[in-house]
């Protein structure tokens, strides 16, 4: 199993992107590396290989985001291929929800998944989000 790896040239930097055959499983931030990102796969998807390249996902993940720094979309509609936890992936899912320009706090995310009492396991979900572009 590949996962194809590349980076594209950002107004904020260089944002590495990494997709498997499922969909995009990391978007690192501009202060992340192409070593960050090889770590990140090594420990997430044992048993994939990871090669600079390009597949389906990754090339659409490339497209929206410059069109997104460019100011001619809003839209990140990727297909996703979460990597964590089922807590953290129901927080994702949960985050995904909310609208472009609209914020929730924690609090608000802890009580539509289930957990009124956890908004700092909302904030560490959120903190080990490897999508965050496409999953703010």
């Amino acid at each position: 199993m590949i996962c194809y790896y590349d980076k594209i040239d950002a107004p904020i930097g260089p944002v590495y992107l990494a997709a498997t055959q499922e969909g995009l499983v990391y978007c690192g931030t501009p202060c992340e590396t192409a070593d960050r990102l090889l770590d990140w796969v090594e420990k997430h998807l044992p048993g994939y290989t990871c090669q600079q390249g390009t597949n389906e996902f990754l090339a659409l993940a490339k497209e929206q985001l410059l069109a997104y720094f460019a100011g001619q979309s809003k839209e990140l509609s990727v297909p996703l291929h979460l990597i964590g936890t089922p807590f953290q992936r129901s927080v994702w899912q949960a985050l995904a929800t909310i609208p472009y320009g609209e914020t929730r706090t924690y609090g608000e995310i802890a009580k539509q998944v289930g957990r009124p009492k956890g908004p700092r396991a909302i904030g560490q979900a959120n903190h080990r989000n490897p999508v965050s572009f496409f999953v703010p």
